[in-house]
């Protein structure tokens, strides 16, 4: 799978990864990659929104992960939200716990600064890259397993 879109809005985005969440079925992990501001954890949000997580996301920054376990979604039963800008290495986010989520079946991980992991870490990878294109719209390219 490869495809660019471009949002005009955080609400667009924000809609654009709930609308995604719908080709989910489990054990994916999602590579965010983008500047700060550009949206990533407003596309976790929608992403989460989207898989049946009704409560608030935050992003992990600084506890570096996040877990939310919920009961909606019939295949998807837990996110793992992880905030990688922090870890130095491939081994501080095993350190963490992430193999704990790593391609369990009803479990969807996402790793905000993923371009600090350099090894793959998952058999489904789906990365994605926010790009600032003005001050309201952002350019998002996907690619990974379709």
């Amino acid at each position: 799978m490869k495809k660019t879109i471009i949002t005009k809005s955080d609400k667009e985005t924000f809609d654009f990864a709930r609308d995604f969440s719908k080709n989910l079925g489990g054990g994916e992990v999602i590579f965010l990659e983008g500047d700060l501001g550009a949206g990533k954890t407003v596309f976790a949000k929608g992403l989460s929104e989207g898989l049946g997580y009704e409560k608030n996301v935050s992003s992990p920054t600084f506890v570096l992960m996040r877990v939310y376990e919920f009961e909606k979604n019939k295949k998807i039963k837990t996110i793992c939200h992880v905030d990688a800008y922090r870890l130095g290495s491939e081994k501080e986010l095993l350190d963490i716990g992430i193999k704990d989520y790593i391609n369990e079946p009803k479990t969807v991980v996402i790793i905000e600064w993923s371009e600090r992991i350099k090894k793959r870490i998952a058999d489904k990878v789906i990365k994605i890259k926010i790009s600032f294109k003005s001050e309201t719209s952002r350019e998002i390219e996907l690619s990974g397993p379709s």
